[in-house]
């Protein structure tokens, strides 16, 4: 499996973050039965993303179970069934030749489930935010300064070669994950991409530390769980309106310089590139449909979070 790091890369942002593991399914590699033990299994890698963030201890990690429980229940119920049916989609778009706008499309439906489950992760973490101690936030800070480390280390030290060659990897690799091995011709596009994207890591990782600082901040300065809740919606949820003039035009840059990239190697896709690619997203929306049966069987009322909503006190 090679993409066995990539549930860490999600909780940079802490509890909020570590919740969106559960869309690291997606790009997870191997047979179906490996999707479904990663998902069923996700919510104890959360648990232990959130203890090395955080450092809960006692009532609070407690607490952070059952509501990661509630969050789990409610993922696995609303939003699996909505991934199955956008894979079902994007393997038509891909089998018939996927254009700009099939992946721009794609984009933005990512967009949207990604601020459905900030919002609904937002909601279950508030009242374990409320409870975090002045040792809890140190133990933020500390993970926090040892990923920016990391993303230095990776993104801005060393020679410049050796870091597009790790880059080009990566994208080639991701790829052909979806579409088998890739011809000469999408290679040379992904190096194209990487060779002639601009040097903007340093602006990544200052506005990577802002946001630290503000979450931070945020934790520190609100107790109270309504305003805290809409201050985080702010933060997770509504984040693209957050970012400051500058990183928010090369961000917008970067995503249409990505779009077109994948435009190309679609375009670029042979027949059976194609093939592969729309069974690989079938079997995906197959296995997203499974997960949401399993757990239909198990609560056939419907979440804990709804029932306690249509029943309150209960």
């Amino acid at each position: 499996m090679r993409r066995t790091s990539r549930a860490r890369t999600i909780a940079a942002s802490g509890v909020l973050r570590a919740a969106v593991v559960f869309l690291a399914t997606f790009v997870l590699a191997g047979c179906a039965s490996v999707v479904r033990i990663a998902y069923n299994n996700s919510d104890v890698a959360v648990r232990m993303m959130a203890n090395e963030y955080f450092d809960l201890q006692g009532e609070q990690a407690d607490l952070f179970k059952v509501r990661l429980t509630r969050l789990h229940e409610w993922h696995r119920l609303e939003e699996l069934p909505r991934y199955a049916q956008a894979l079902d989609s994007a393997a038509v778009r891909v089998q018939r030749g996927a254009t700009r706008a099939d992946v721009a499309w794609a984009v933005a439906t990512i967009r949207a489930r990604y601020q459905a489950l900030a919002s609904q992760a937002v909601d279950e973490s508030v009242a374990v935010l409320v409870t975090l101690s002045p040792a809890n936030i140190t133990a933020l800070e500390k993970k926090f300064a040892e990923s920016n480390r990391k993303f230095a280390k990776e993104f801005l030290d060393g020679d410049r070669a050796e870091r597009e060659a790790r880059r080009i990897d990566a994208i080639t690799d991701r790829l052909e994950e979806w579409l088998g091995s890739l011809s000469g011709e999408q290679r040379r596009l992904i190096a194209d991409y990487v060779r002639t994207q601009p040097a903007n890591q340093a602006l990544r990782l200052a506005d990577r530390k802002a946001r630290q600082r503000e979450f931070v901040e945020l934790l520190q300065r609100e107790r109270n769980a309504p305003a805290l809740r809409a201050s985080l919606r702010a933060v997770f949820v509504e984040y693209e309106a957050q970012r400051g003039p500058e990183y928010a035009r090369v961000w917008s840059e970067w995503q249409e310089r990505m779009i077109t990239l994948v435009t190309e190697i679609l375009a670029a896709a042979s027949p059976a590139q194609r093939q592969y690619a729309a069974a690989r997203l079938r079997s995906y929306a197959d296995d997203f449909r499974a997960l949401a049966d399993e757990g239909r069987a198990r609560l056939p009322s419907g979440t804990r979070a709804a029932q306690e909503t249509a029943h309150p006190g209960t």
